[in-house]
């Protein structure tokens, strides 16, 4: 996954950008900080539904709750 300034994240770096996912309102300054590509992974995941999310440093599993929240383990 690529940062929005253009290098690569780590696992610690896209768990705190799920973390802001999770917390942060879609207009927030917090949420226009998470790579836009990330964003869209993460809208497209459904309940129970796992992907996996590079980081420079080795995969990340990244799954939706039943109650729509995003966990990052």
């Amino acid at each position: 996954m690529i940062g929005n300034d253009g290098k690569p994240m780590t696992r610690d770096l896209v768990r705190a950008a799920v973390a802001a996912y999770n917390t942060a309102g879609r207009g927030s300054l917090e949420f226009a900080a998470i790579p836009r590509a990330l964003v869209t992974i993460l809208d497209a995941l459904t309940v129970g539904k796992t992907t996996y999310v590079k980081g420079c440093d080795g995969q990340l599993q990244v799954n939706r709750r039943k109650d729509k929240t995003v966990v990052a383990l």
